[in-house]
């Protein structure tokens, strides 16, 4: 779930812009215009987030997917109902949060001849998206994964997983962690809309 992203659009990242400086962010300009001018964001892409640094918010570009335990391949999502007990991921849940700002998202649908139907998910009232996620420290630089949970009713038919949704008053209280983890409201995301994508 989650393995592609779209980005966002022009007039979202004037809004991203806009509440990040009502959250106090110290902004880098450059970070939010760099977000990807291509069609999608996919997993390895080095893209801007918000995360904590230096005990401010902050805009950084971070790759996508922490490097798996054993060095084959990368973990691009963490289930949200099992990441603070999980060995790999609990030391991120408390201090190691992101937000990762996006148009939408996509989703495939497999139909029952193996066929797959390509879904892009976005907000019903339009303007941009933001799903929480974690980050972690390496020796080639930052990493994240975005947390996900079990999709909503109105789109459960398609896929069974979904990113978890942070709502513009939520995002400074995930990322300075004065939030508990499993008080986030991990509901409220009757707001997407699946629309068939072209592949």
């Amino acid at each position: 779930m989650c393995g592609r992203y779209i980005p966002n659009t022009e007039e979202e990242i004037m809004e991203i812009r806009e509440i990040l400086r009502a959250i106090s962010v110290r902004l880098s300009q450059s970070a939010v215009e760099e977000i990807p001018k291509k069609e999608d964001v996919f997993p390895t892409d080095v893209v801007p987030v918000i995360l904590m640094s230096n005990g401010q918010p902050a805009v950084e570009k971070v790759k996508w997917g922490f490097a798996r335990w054993d060095g084959k391949g990368i973990i691009i999502n963490a289930k949200s109902e099992t990441a603070a007990n999980s060995r790999f991921f609990a030391p991120y849940v408390n201090h190691y949060r992101c937000v990762i700002p996006a148009h939408g998202y996509y989703e495939w649908k497999t139909l029952p001849d193996k066929k797959k139907i390509k879904f892009s998910f976005t907000d019903e009232k339009g303007g941009g998206i933001f799903m929480a996620g974690l980050y972690r420290l390496t020796n080639e630089g930052k990493e994240f994964v975005i947390l996900t949970k079990p999709a909503d009713e109105n789109i459960s038919d398609i896929h069974d997983r979904m990113p978890v949704m942070l709502t513009k008053d939520q995002l400074a209280a995930w990322l300075d962690g004065s939030v508990n983890y499993r008080l986030i409201d991990l509901g409220g995301t009757e707001r997407m809309i699946p629309q068939e994508a072209v592949s």
